[in-house]
């Protein structure tokens, strides 16, 4: 029976670039189920996995762990920000790879390395010739398979930062971006509803690793389960870097439009106040979303849960939290992307305020663990918003044409500001001897940084607004 295709326009007529909107390629409804399927197990192997580190967090600050020595429980002052670090760094490098993976990217797809001349050497015709999509996401999977095997052997915390932190954080960039910038290229009317579906990887990936990587490092320790996370990680990864879609841009053109899509923010665009508060926003957003995902563990027990609570909470929230993501894109579709995502920013500040907070000053009495869950649910609920809405929001206001640029330069961004955030919130943790009490820096500080992204998400809609006339539904 053959394939039913359709010819999709990349945009609709109210998007800044339609008129410039060349005709594509048909896109067949099998193809949109193949990048949504290779998408969102790119995105659960890669953000999933980040999002339940504090898993090993946890254990590594545990007495019962078997790879550093000596073990940070038993030293006077325990390096819970570097180990925090660790995580964030592979975080970081995951997403700020886009700055560089994206141009490699769309100079392969549209042959800018392509040799033209007899005169170029032998060698180099062969290695350009061996240079695609795939090549790079395969890449991606045997150096992130590399880092947790390395990772195995370490004794010390440099060498995770070096292995479990770079080396995994760069091999995730690799396999990321390949797969998820092309992806809003397939979709038009339901777009932020297919992004919400693909970006729910990342909490289907938690909900699974978080509980399997506790068991494993319950019943055969830190360097086995490392060895059996990266075979895993090679066996899952290899058929979705093989299914990597080639952009609908490359080899189009129209006499409007430059053959090759745009892989650098112009100076025109980075002084536009969209583009301003869109850069400050995600910065502020990524260094406060991941704090209580990277502390779900260690405060659960804080409050005298043990640690597999810990780590099935932490499945939970990423659970509740890949649910969120399609709904949030749904609801983005008919509300608008901009309303719903200052709407659960705002949300997901407030709960912070409202709920975690509040469990930590009433550590000492019972309402302390039902403020918790709630928060967790709450939360969770909340932060998948801006994960789901964030790259259509980017096509809309931006344009798809300058999406390329605009969303690696974001996502590096993003980057950073992961690096900055949960190291931080570390140092703001108080004794031990304080118990659940301890955790009130971080939780001032995670608020503080969420209210700042909501302010800034709110500048984004209305200089939108101002630029292009106000909408209600945007």
């Amino acid at each position: 029976m053959a394939t039913q295709t359709q010819t999709i326009p990349l945009s609709r007529r109210d998007e800044p670039d339609a008129d410039l909107a060349p005709i594509l390629p048909p896109i067949s409804r099998r193809k949109q189920a193949t990048v949504l399927l290779s998408a969102f197990v790119a995105i659960a192997l890669t953000i999933g996995y980040n999002q339940c580190f504090g898993v090993f967090q946890e254990y590594y600050l545990s007495p019962s762990q078997d790879i550093l020595t000596p073990a940070p429980a038993d030293q006077v002052s325990p390096p819970t920000a570097l180990l925090a670090f660790v995580g964030t760094l592979c975080y970081g490098l995951t997403w700020a790879g886009g700055l560089f993976v994206n141009p490699v990217i769309s100079r392969i797809e549209h042959g800018a390395w392509t040799p033209t001349t007899p005169s170029t050497r032998l060698w180099r015709r062969r290695l350009l010739r061996l240079l695609r999509p795939r090549t790079i996401t395969v890449s991606g999977v045997l150096v992130t398979t590399l880092g947790f095997t390395l990772a195995s052997f370490s004794r010390s915390i440099w060498h995770l930062l070096l292995t479990q932190g770079f080396l995994v954080g760069l091999g995730m960039s690799l396999l990321y971006f390949p797969l998820l910038a092309p992806a809003p290229e397939f979709f038009t009317n339901h777009r932020a509803t297919a992004m919400g579906f693909i970006l729910a990887g990342g909490g289907a990936g938690g909900l699974i690793f978080s509980p399997v990587i506790r068991a494993l490092l319950s019943s055969v320790g830190g360097r086995w389960t490392l060895r059996i996370y990266a075979v895993i990680n090679l066996l899952a990864g290899l058929p979705v870097a093989w299914a990597v879609p080639r952009s609908r841009f490359a080899g189009v053109s129209t006499a409007d439009a430059p053959e090759r899509q745009n892989t650098h923010v112009s100076r025109a665009l980075a002084t536009q106040a969209t583009f301003i508060f869109s850069v400050i926003a995600a910065f502020l957003q990524s260094a406060g979303a991941q704090l209580p995902l990277s502390f779900i563990p260690s405060y659960t027990t804080s409050l005298g849960l043990n640690v597999s609570q810990g780590a099935n909470y932490l499945a939970a929230s990423n659970a509740i939290n890949a649910v969120s993501r399609v709904l949030t894109g749904y609801a983005g579709d008919r509300l608008g992307r901009q309303n719903t995502l200052v709407l659960t920013l705002l949300l997901a500040a407030t709960s912070v305020f409202a709920l975690w907070l509040s469990s930590v000053l009433a550590a000492a009495s019972p309402s302390s663990l039902p403020l918790w869950l709630a928060f967790i649910a709450l939360y969770s609920v909340s932060a998948g918003g801006y994960y789901a809405l964030f790259p259509a929001l980017i096509a809309e206001v931006f344009g798809i044409r300058h999406y390329a640029a605009v969303n690696a330069f974001i996502l590096f961004v993003r980057g950073l500001g992961t690096m900055f955030g949960s190291p931080v919130g570390g140092q703001l943790l108080g004794s031990a001897e304080l118990g659940a009490a301890a955790y009130a820096g971080i939780a001032y500080w995670d608020g503080a940084l969420l209210m700042g992204a909501t302010a800034c998400c709110v500048g984004v809609r209305l200089a939108d607004g101002k630029g292009k006339g106000w909408k209600w539904i945007a």
